[in-house]
């Protein structure tokens, strides 16, 4: 446990620098709120890597334990987005213990954009996503497919962002299961302050990200006001 810790701190705190509009879907790393995806994308070519840690609640009591994951993200075009993460599972599966635990359950997402919204339009961007084509023992907690819609408004020196999807596991008992909708709101464009609220097919998450200079950013949620969870990550864009 420790250890995990320490490396969630080491891994985010060694760097910093500048300020991006996109956030992450704050607990599995991929363009989103705190635990739904929207239409967003990152600009070209940039990288995010980071570290959660979350209590058993926020996973819908999918676990009886609190557990942490880590993740990088790719975008290398502003239309395609490619997530690797690693969720830690005391499932026995080895009888060897990493932080504490048995396994370290593998999982990804890929994200395409076929429309992306534009200032003045009336049109939203669509982003369509699927978890985990290929799972080795069937026990992804992601598994599935979505489709998602996003549009911006502004609101004096703020931004509002409303997005509105569905959500379709490969099969039962996983961790998202139809409708999912969430809002997003930015007070000023100065401060890197950003205020989420969503509902994630089956809960409502409340939480707040802040960025410190630019690249290093920090959040924290709740779940239901019972389940809670915090990250640390780095985002840099790599110009190609």
């Amino acid at each position: 446990m420790y250890q995990f810790r320490r490396f969630a701190l080491i891994f985010t705190l060694g760097v910093a620098a500048g300020f991006t509009e996109v956030s992450a879907q704050d607990l599995i790393g991929t363009t989103g709120l705190i635990n739904i995806p929207t239409a967003d994308m990152q600009p070209d070519g940039t990288f995010d890597g980071g570290a959660r840690w979350v209590g058993q609640a926020a996973f819908h009591d999918l676990i009886n334990y609190d557990t942490g994951l880590y993740y990088v993200r790719f975008t290398p075009f502003s239309f395609f987005e490619f997530t690797f993460r690693e969720t830690l599972c005391k499932t026995q599966h080895s009888v060897k213990k990493t932080w504490n635990y048995y396994q370290q359950d593998r999982s990804s997402t890929i994200r395409l954009r076929p429309l992306a919204e534009r200032s003045g339009k009336w049109w939203p961007s669509i982003v369509f996503g699927v978890n985990d084509l290929y799972s080795a023992y069937g026990n992804s907690f992601y598994a599935g497919y979505y489709g998602v819609v996003t549009k911006h408004f502004s609101l004096g020196s703020g931004q509002f962002a409303l997005s509105a999807g569905y959500f379709h596991p490969f099969k039962a008992g996983k961790m998202y299961n139809g409708l999912f909708g969430g809002l997003e709101y930015r007070p000023t464009r100065q401060i890197p302050l950003q205020l989420m609220a969503d509902y994630d097919t089956k809960g409502v998450n409340l939480g707040l990200g802040y960025t410190l200079r630019g690249h290093l950013r920090t959040f924290a949620f709740t779940h239901q006001l019972k389940g809670w969870g915090v990250g640390l990550s780095y985002r840099t864009t790599i110009k190609f």
